[in-house]
Formats: C-alpha cells, structure tokens, sequence
C-alpha cells in the first residue's frame, strides 16, 4: 500500500513539473502554408478592443501574421484586419496584436487567425482580449475627457500661461533591463496602455520602427522628433520608466504622475501618431 502510495505521489510530482514546463513554453501549434490557428472570439458589436498574445519559435527569419475576420454565415470574410511581425530565432516571445479595435455594427462572426511564412513549430500564450474605454482601461490613454474652457489670460501673460509643446517623446530605460523590441509598449502605473505602435504600417515597422533605440540622446537619434524633415526644431518630453512589462522585456511601466504630462502633451501635438518615440536602453 505504501509503495503504491510513493509510487502515485511521483507520478503526480512528474505530472507538475510537467506541466509547469509546457505553461512556461506556451501551447504548440503548426505554422506554415496551409496551416493556421483559428479561435473565435465572442466580440460585441459596437464596442471596442485591445486584442493581444505572444507567440514564438526558433524557426530563422519567420514572419508571423495576426488576423482579424468578421465571417459570414456563408463562411465568406466581411472585414478584417493585420498586424505583422518578424519573430525572434532564437526562441523569445514576441507580441502579436491590436492596440484599438472598434468592431462594427455588422452580423457575423468574429475568428481570430494566427500565420506564419515559414513551415515549422510555433508556441503562443496569453491570449489578451480586453474591452476598450470601460471605466476599468483605456487602451488608448491620450485620449482625454473634455474639460472646461479656461479663462482666457491677457496677451502678455499668454506664453507663460501655455504648456510646453513637446514634438516626441523620450523614455529612460537605462537603469532597467529592458530589451529592444519590434512592438515596445508603454505602460501606465495602473496598467493601461500608453502606447504600443501595433498597428503601424509594416513599412514604418521594417525601415524605422514604432520608437528609436539609443543609449544616449545623439543629434542622429533626435532627428526621430523633428516634426517634419524641414522643420529642426525638437523638443523632447523625457520621462523615466519605473518597471519593466511582459514577458519579453520589450515594455515598461511609467508613474502616474508621467502619465499626465504625457496627457497633457497629446493634447496640443499627437507626437504618437508619428511615431516620435525613443527608448534610452543599455
């Protein structure tokens, strides 16, 4: 009897780390022409979403594709949407997703399609869908509640009165381990997305990226932040994150106190828009 008890207990410990294991690698699928991942997701008409997973694989030079379809009841796709990204070869998780997503009043279903280019093994976890502009998350946090008018200030107190218009925005990550990325996000102290850049074009993607990497703030670098390539004049709004975000080390946390001055600088110029973003790293 006590042999056998020993004998469960191993096989239950062995089943653990086993498991522990296959959470850690994610969940295997094959990806490839003709091959894909399918889930539906039971997304409601009218409202919007931040839609994200991380995906990875040691397959070399892979490009992965995340899809959104509204499909039809005759199987025919009436809307979708992508996002792209090239994976990391040597096996670390990469962010797959959909920073806004307002889903149409329209009938149909709404499927999930995961692809990549190149044939082989792929893992994927977290699988995020989470409702946009409740009270609980803003994904888009520059967005901003109207507030009233303020009293208009005499002409010579007009410049001292304005906020400091800032044309980009520069994060200090040099004291963290923060790692460069594709897709870097920002987050705030609470949680919500400052900025994340996943649905940029894949040509701002492949030739500049979504921010700027640097060790020091270069006159090179700087140019990030022009507001055009005739204008010169810069003039960064610098911030220091105060925690490294997900599992890739690609994001960061900022303070709530950052948070509005970002708020506050997106009101006069939507420096994210442009992509005028640059991350201090080591």
């Amino acid at each position: 009897m006590r042999k056998n008890i020993c004998s469960l207990l191993l096989c239950l410990c062995c089943f653990v780390i086993w498991a522990g294991a296959a959470g850690a690698q994610g969940t295997q699928v094959m990806l490839g022409p003709g091959q894909e991942l399918r889930i539906s997701l039971p997304l409601e008409q009218g409202k919007s979403y931040e839609i994200s997973m991380y995906v990875r694989t040691t397959v070399p030079h892979a490009l992965a594709t995340m899809t959104l379809q509204l499909v039809g009841d005759n199987g025919q796709v009436l809307e979708e949407r992508a996002a792209q990204s090239a994976l990391d070869a040597e096996g670390g998780w990469t962010i797959l997703g959909f920073a806004h997503v307002p889903i149409p009043l329209k009938s149909g279903r709404w499927e999930l399609v995961v692809t990549a280019d190149q044939p082989g093994v792929y893992f994927w976890q977290n699988l995020s869908v989470l409702r946009s502009y409740d009270e609980s998350r803003e994904t888009i946090a520059y967005v901003v509640e109207p507030k009233p008018a303020p009293v208009q200030p005499a002409e010579d107190e007009f410049e001292e009165k304005q906020p400091e218009f800032y044309t980009g925005l520069v994060v200090d990550a040099r004291h963290l381990e923060v790692r460069r990325g594709i897709s870097p996000r920002i987050y705030s102290e609470s949680g919500q997305l400052i900025y994340g850049g996943v649905l940029a074009p894949q040509e701002v993607v492949q030739e500049r990226g979504v921010v700027g990497y640097g060790s020091e703030l270069t006159p090179e670098l700087l140019q990030r932040l022009q507001i055009s390539p005739d204008d010169p004049y810069v003039n960064p709004l610098i911030i220091k994150a105060i925690g490294v975000a997900d599992a890739a080390k690609t994001g960061v946390y900022i303070s709530a106190e950052d948070t509005e001055r970002i708020l506050q600088a997106m009101a006069r110029y939507d420096f994210f828009a442009r992509y005028a973003v640059i991350f201090l790293v080591n």
